[in-house]
């Protein structure tokens, strides 16, 4: 209760350290619970650590080998690409997140459905997710054992799977069999590529280093008996991969980094507390004197400020973690398919003991400099000061120089990436981005693509304010097909052997809608069709790859390539179009083949317009061609091409959004801390600069003192966080786009701007402490 009281007494303070510790305390809280749920718990599997994933693809026949060849895997199974299919019938139509696995999936993962069953024998069973279940069928309990149209094949539901299933992926609708038939691959191209995910769960007591020598092995054999097979030799050799650790990979160094960040927020406010701690305790000086000089023991005055710093902890850690609780279902809903088991996130027992533990580190952190500062002050001489004592003013600049460190490393750390983000932006990707809108349209394998795309085209490049239109099977900045490519003139290599290249399908107006410039040759016309010879365009990337001499050497138009499949006719190169960088993460590759879209006709396709004005306001003119065509054709993924390459630095964004409000609250804290720190000690020597006064130094003497005063503090507290960041950048610089860790000019601007803002936190007390009359400084005692 004299705690308690001894607090109210200052409600100011009181009031500022609980807002204080639960702000910092629920971030961290926060930001716990996401790294408890999807860093640390184990997934929902029976077993989870026995479960691997082998690294790399692998073809029908791989996986066959390794089925029956892997002895430390007590079950193997395998999955295909993701593809989207179109649901038909029981209301209005919808593309649906398909994914093809092995009818053992379900007890190799040890998971059973929460209606139903897993898959029967035929391979036209599905299994569907319970958020399809709940949202398309109002959770009907009677639906397994009917059938649903799927891209114009009925299927049977088997089962429906448990809420928040996301095997092999998130966010996915529906569950197939038989994936080593998946129709995104012609029958040539299934026996041929690596498509295939295998995973599977180890046998007891088998570690992951004996099943990788075991794959090893497999592998070696492999590649001797199918040399021809593009996964017969892989650029890095196979390893069993835990499956957690391919779930989270994508996103473990960001949540790490944000936890560091928050950290170091929390830090600075514990700093920014002891120092306020230490004025407080220095004001109640002659209190603590007079209850020693009274036979209270030093411990006693300690143990009554670790008090006070253990319920302010209390108080603000209550704060924060209902502060937490209450922001985790907005952090689930904004996270989304984008964060790995983001339903999983909630307030457990694991993360109320974090809580609990934190309230003990926050009230060592903030209490300890104060409390045994306290304990040192002796009766005598408290009655003798005419001024403050030296020690607290030390231990305030001391905690002031550790929070401008931290400040300093989250400023650097957020202008690295700002800078590369920056560069990133002005990157010229090949094509205009700006003014385009593009949709997915995935047919049933059986419809007739090449009339279908071609009516719809016909439409679309008459609607008013469409000034080209195009199709295309994938477009730059989203996943992009590869297919092994050779000179034909050359002796001919095996397919592994061939250079990879992305491959576009692409309807003739493709160039010009992306306006991508034409260097040689021409483009597609309406005659490249499929009773015609086979034409490709090819990029520059890809000439100087085979003509190294070009372009002043031999003109590659008119030269023939084998593209993809062993049996397939070469194509002749009949244009040279400007490299396109397909990904903002790989700048610096570019081998690009352009094939007619009317030669192939994949029944999945990307439809792009370039308009006039702002893209989304022509996207129901695609849905009204669309359903003129095929009223039960749905269409997905209707946005702006400017929306797919902001994508492609999104991770990049979100961690600089995300350290550029943590260094704000730092860069906050850390002035309020020099304000401080200087209005107190300009307080303490206001006896002195009233004699310097009265001796007729001028008011700018005094301002130099100050601010003197405050640049060395400022520049300690730089120098430590710059030798702090240098060590610290290197966590980031996976997300560095041409900007070194430990760039000179952001180091130097970020110190610059931070001294800068200093000077202008001790102006204020300077100039007080000049503007004060000298009469009233010497009568201050």
């Amino acid at each position: 209760m004299r705690v308690l009281q001894s607090l109210w007494t200052a409600p100011r303070f009181f009031a500022a350290a609980v807002l204080t510790l639960g702000l910092g305390i629920g971030a961290n809280v926060a930001c716990f619970s996401i790294i408890h749920a999807v860093l640390l718990k184990p997934l929902e599997y029976r077993d989870p650590d026995r479960l691997v994933i082998i690294s790399g693809g692998a073809t029908p026949t791989h996986f066959a080998e390794i089925k029956w060849g892997a002895h430390n895997f007590s079950s193997v199974g395998t999955y295909a690409m993701e593809e989207d299919l179109a649901l038909s019938g029981r209301g209005a139509p919808e593309l649906l997140k398909t994914v093809r696995v092995s009818g053992n999936f379900l007890e190799i993962l040890g998971i059973s459905p929460l209606l139903g069953r897993g898959f029967a024998e035929s391979d036209n069973t599905a299994l569907i997710s319970s958020n399809l279940w709940a949202r398309r069928f109002s959770s009907d309990l009677h639906l397994v054992g009917q059938t649903i149209d799927l891209a114009g094949r009925a299927y049977t539901v088997s089962g429906v799977l448990p809420p928040d299933f996301g095997f092999p992926l998130a966010g996915l609708d529906v569950w197939l069999t038989r994936p080593e038939d998946s129709p995104q691959f012609s029958p040539q191209s299934r026996a041929l590529s690596p498509f295939l995910t295998v995973f599977g769960r180890l046998r007891p007591s088998v570690t992951l280093e004996q099943a990788t020598a075991e794959i090893k092995v497999l592998q070696a054999a492999y590649a001797k008996d199918h040399a021809a097979m593009l996964d017969a030799k892989p650029k890095t050799p196979p390893t069993a991969v835990p499956v957690q650790e391919t779930v989270v990979e994508s996103v473990r160094l960001e949540l790490w980094l944000l936890f560091g960040a928050v950290w170091l927020v929390l830090l600075i406010a514990c700093a920014n507390l002891a120092s306020l701690s230490l004025a407080r305790a220095a004001g109640r000086s002659a209190e603590f004197a007079i209850r020693s000089a009274l036979g209270a023991s030093r411990m006693r005055v300690v143990r009554h400020l670790l008090a006070e710093s253990l319920l302010l902890s209390i108080l603000g850690g209550l704060a924060g973690a209902l502060l937490a609780y209450l922001s985790l279902s907005a952090i689930r809903q904004f996270a989304g398919v984008n964060l790995p088991r983001a339903s999983e996130i909630q307030f457990d027992g694991a993360v109320l003991t974090f809580a609990v533990g934190l309230c003990l580190v926050t009230a060592i952190l903030f209490g300890l400099a104060p409390s045994f500062s306290a304990s040192r002050v002796d009766l005598m001489t408290v009655l003798r000061m005419s001024q403050g004592s030296a020690r607290p003013v030390r231990l305030r600049s001391a905690l002031v120089i550790g929070q401008i460190a931290i400040s300093i490393v989250l400023l650097i750390g957020t202008s690295l990436l700002i800078e590369s983000i920056l560069h990133l932006r002005s990157q010229d990707l090949g094509f205009e981005s700006h003014g385009l809108l593009t949709a997915r349209i995935a047919l049933s394998p059986n419809a007739n693509a090449r009339a279908f795309f071609e009516g719809l085209l016909s439409k679309l490049s008459s609607s008013p304010g469409v000034q080209h239109a195009s199709v295309s099977l994938t477009l730059p900045m989203t996943s992009y097909p590869g297919t092994p490519v050779q000179d034909a003139s050359q002796p001919r290599l095996l397919l592994n052997q061939r250079p990879l290249c992305a491959i576009f399908m692409v309807s003739p107006d493709y160039f010009q809608t992306l306006r991508i410039p034409l260097r040689r040759g021409r483009a597609f016309t309406e005659h490249d069709r499929e009773d015609t010879p086979r034409v490709a365009i090819i990029d520059e990337g890809l000439a100087r790859h085979f003509w190294p001499d070009y372009p002043a050497g031999r003109n590659p138009i008119g030269q023939r390539l084998l593209i993809g499949g062993v049996n397939k006719e070469p194509a002749e190169v009949v244009g040279i179009v400007a490299d396109v960088h397909q990904s903002l993460d790989n700048l610096g590759w570019n081998r690009s083949v352009y094939l007619p879209f009317a030669q192939t006709a994949p029944p999945s396709a990307m439809v792009a317009l370039r308009v006039e004005n702002y893209p989304m306001n022509f996207a129901a003119d695609i849905r009204r061609a669309v359903q003129s065509l095929n009223p039960a054709q749905p269409v997905s993924d209707i946005r702006p091409m400017q929306e797919l390459v902001d994508a492609q630095v999104g991770p990049r964004r979100i961690l600089m959004q995300v350290l550029a409000f943590f260094a704000f609250v730092a860069l906050a804290l850390a002035v309020i801390g020099i304000y401080g720190l200087i209005s107190y000690s300009t307080a303490q020597r206001i006896r002195e600069f009233g004699i310097r006064r009265a001796l007729g130094a001028p008011q700018t003497s005094i301002w130099h003192l100050v601010l003197s005063q405050t640049f060395r503090l400022a520049l300690c507290g730089v120098a430590i966080g710059v030798a702090i960041a240098i060590m610290l950048t290197r966590f980031v610089s996976s997300y560095l786009f041409q900007v070194s860790p430990t760039d000179p000019p952001t180091f130097v601007a970020v110190c610059l701007l931070f001294l800068g803002i200093a000077i202008g936190a001790g102006l204020g007390p300077a100039i007080s402490a000049a503007n004060v009359d000298p009469a009233k400084m010497l009568r201050y005692e």
